[in-house]
């Protein structure tokens, strides 16, 4: 008897304390395999990218904002920017395959993600790349020639599980996110 008291109690107790919210994690994970293999990890809490984001020289990012007027001339942000916008309305498609003797490669869009996909068959390397729709609306969410990174990471937060594998036969490296208590 005393015992069944104790445990309503305490599950009473711990049933009352709210859980705390659970907060995405950023995962980095490189694998090599050669004779001076290394291994690199790295855990980091999204909101650690963001104050390492707001505390970037203001040269490269402001207010979470990256200007590209100074890196590349032919880089037109704003016609990066309408080119994303057609493609965003367009219907689920393959939107360019590159098909060479040895490699493929295809860009395509399923679903809410965007997909790029390398595959080398002559040193067995391949690539996965998804991004949510999401996350690219966020990054051109900026004004003139300026990426919005502070909002592309936001909407990161909402994402769970890969984001990015490559496989040669060399180095394994994937990045992912998930959650931690």
């Amino acid at each position: 008897m005393n015992r069944t008291l104790l445990a309503v109690s305490l599950a009473l107790t711990f049933g009352a304390i709210p859980l705390q919210a659970q907060t995405p994690w950023i995962h980095i994970e490189v694998d090599e395999n050669d004779a001076d293999a290394s291994h690199v990890k790295v855990n980091l809490p999204l909101s650690v990218v963001q104050i390492a984001l707001e505390a970037a020289p203001e040269k490269i990012v402001d207010h979470g904002r990256i200007r590209m007027h100074h890196v590349d001339k032919d880089l037109d942000v704003e016609d990066l920017r309408r080119m994303w916008n057609e493609l965003r309305s367009a219907p689920e498609s393959e939107w360019v395959t590159v098909e060479e003797k040895d490699e493929t490669v295809t860009i395509r869009r399923q679903g809410e993600q965007v997909l790029v996909e390398v595959d080398d068959r002559k040193d067995g390397e391949k690539v996965h790349v998804q991004v949510p729709l999401a996350v690219v609306d966020a990054l051109f969410s900026g004004e003139g020639q300026e990426l919005n990174l502070k909002e592309a990471i936001s909407e990161l937060k909402n994402l769970r599980g890969d984001i990015v594998r490559v496989e040669d036969g060399e180095t394994k490296v994937r990045i992912w996110i998930d959650e931690k208590d």
